[in-house]
């Protein structure tokens, strides 16, 4: 009897959750010992190169930041410190510094792990992988209940999966700002969904302030405001008797529309005062400013792959082009809004070569939700084990390449 009641109590506790919770903390624990084990063996094979070892090796840096080098703290934590997250660490430890390069990176992310790591002594590599943890979850649940509400559940479970089993998954395992983007992204698009758009506002803004595409959620609230308005109909195409406008629901919605813009610009200003440049200045150093046509940065990427023997490359080129061909049914079979959001970070992805062809293309799509609706709409189920399959096998490949110092994505 007293098993019986203790079991009904953590019942009652778990329906307090927002739907999706205890699926997402599930997602969360059970890759974090699956790829906790893989860095281990990584380390243990003596394959790992220590923390920030690319960034250290050009010694170009004024201040370095605490290295989880030591010990258990190595395999545990410093092997995910890598790459960008190497200067995420550095921001939250010294902010944007005038003769670096670092507002190159946007700050919601180091914000957030600096804050996190002050009860922990300073211990930002540990700070981030706990901040990318929490987003993560909070990243799943909101799928959960978007998804939920505009296809079904069974689709909205399958998202979560697909998402956390595609091949650049890790990276929201680890100290980078796909988990943090993701989740404010997802909730974002929920806000104005659900037409509560001073939340649109704040989280479009932290979205922005996260990575520099979170401008492109401007039109996602500014179209649900104008559906919300009666402006326009939900789907474009579909001829419908539109009811007489909701001024003041207008104006509301474009005021939370607002919010990225005023994250966007809000940083361009700050890194200008503080460290005498903006993102926008830094672009050369980081890749260049020049835009190509998407059928040349194709043809470039395929090129690499012959050249350099680089077979990440048709990852990025693969990935690219199946985004690309799933934006069709994201635009005939969601609402708007999820094209809208998508659309734009497809496009720019396919017409940057920085400084290879494709660079990291395979992360940025990591967060671009809408198409992993799509694929787990697949109604074939075998379809689907073909897919789950390929996608886990490719994570493990490229999480192991990662954990061993390459380059990846």
């Amino acid at each position: 009897m007293e098993a019986d009641a203790r079991l009904g109590s953590i019942g009652r506790w778990q329906d307090r959750l927002p739907g999706g919770t205890g699926d997402g903390v599930a997602l969360w624990v059970s890759m974090r010992i699956l790829l906790g084990l893989l860095a281990a063996y990584v380390v243990l094979h003596g394959q790992a190169p220590g923390p920030c070892h690319f960034e250290l090796a050009r010694n170009g840096w004024q201040t370095i930041p605490p290295l989880a080098n030591e010990g258990p703290a190595f395999p545990l934590v410093g092997v995910w410190q890598r790459w960008d997250a190497c200067w995420y660490t550095k921001i939250a430890t010294y902010g944007y510094e005038p003769a670096e390069l670092s507002v190159n990176f946007w700050p919601m992310f180091p914000l957030l792990t600096g804050l996190v790591a002050i009860p922990l002594a300073g211990a930002v590599a540990l700070s981030g992988l706990i901040v990318s943890a929490v987003a993560y979850v909070a990243a799943m649940v909101g799928l959960f209940r978007l998804v939920r509400r505009d296809v079904n559940e069974p689709v909205a479970l399958r998202t979560m999966v697909l998402i956390t089993i595609f091949p650049t998954a890790f990276f929201l395992f680890a100290p980078f700002t796909e988990a943090t983007f993701l989740a404010l992204a997802v909730w974002t698009l929920i806000a104005a969904r659900e037409r509560h758009w001073a939340w649109a506002f704040v989280l479009g803004a932290m979205a922005a302030l996260t990575r520099i595409q979170g401008i492109f959620l401007t039109p996602v609230i500014g179209w649900e405001a104008l559906a919300a308005a009666g402006v326009l109909a939900w789907r474009p195409w579909v001829e419908r008797r539109l009811p007489p406008v909701d001024w003041t629901a207008l104006a509301r919605g474009v005021a939370g529309s607002i919010g990225p813009i005023v994250g966007f610009l809000g940083f361009i200003a700050y890194s200008t005062a503080v460290a005498g440049q903006s993102p926008l200045d830094t672009q050369a150093a980081w890749g260049g400013k020049d835009f190509h046509w998407p059928w040349e940065v194709a043809a470039a990427s395929w090129q690499w792959v012959f050249d350099h023997q680089d077979p990440l490359q048709l990852v990025n080129l693969g990935s690219l082009v199946l985004f690309a061909v799933l934006l069709i049914a994201v635009v005939r079979k969601l609402p708007f809004s999820y094209f809208l959001y998508a659309l734009p970070q497809v496009v720019l992805l396919a017409t940057r070569l920085q400084p290879t062809p494709l660079t990291s293309t395979a992360r940025y799509l990591l967060v671009v939700f809408p198409v992993f609706v799509i694929l787990a709409m697949i109604p074939w189920p075998r379809v689907r084990l073909a897919w789950s399959t390929g996608s886990a096998v490719f994570l493990g490949v490229l999480a192991y390449e990662f954990l061993k110092g390459s380059y990846i994505a």
